[in-house]
């Protein structure tokens, strides 16, 4: 029997030279690419073709609480149009992992929500090329 752990607060995210904080109980960041990275062909008789993808793009989303320190961070680098660096380290033993991307984007200006009780909000980064290691 494995018997593992895991620590949420052992998973940075640094956006920009800055570390976010203020994340959703339901999730902290998510990796997504944009494409897979190869297409297979299978022809009549039976012989596979891997074509290589050549889309190394993909985003980032975080889920943050609506009172969450870096949302205005955040919504500045969407309003200003700014490219940003993006670095995730996962700390964690047995999970242990870093994704990396330059010259990243927030896709647009996080929703302001104004509800009964705080509440999350998503905010999307662009990465062009993600790195993991």
């Amino acid at each position: 029997m494995t018997v593992t752990n895991y620590d949420p607060k052992k998973v940075t995210v640094n956006v920009g030279g800055r570390i976010i904080t203020g994340f959703a109980e339901s999730s902290v960041v998510t990796v997504s690419a944009s494409e897979d990275r190869v297409t297979p062909t299978v022809g009549a008789q039976g012989d596979v073709v891997y074509s290589e993808n050549a889309n190394e793009s993909g985003t980032v989303t975080m889920s943050l609480q609506t009172t969450s320190a870096s949302m205005a961070y955040l919504k500045g680098l969407a309003a200003g149009r700014r490219e940003t660096d993006i670095l995730i380290s996962d700390a964690n033993t047995d999970t242990a992992e870093t994704v990396s991307g330059s010259r990243c984007r927030v896709t647009r200006i996080p929703d302001s929500k104004k509800e009964k009780a705080a509440g999350s909000v998503d905010v999307t980064i662009f990465v062009p090329k993600i790195e993991y290691r």
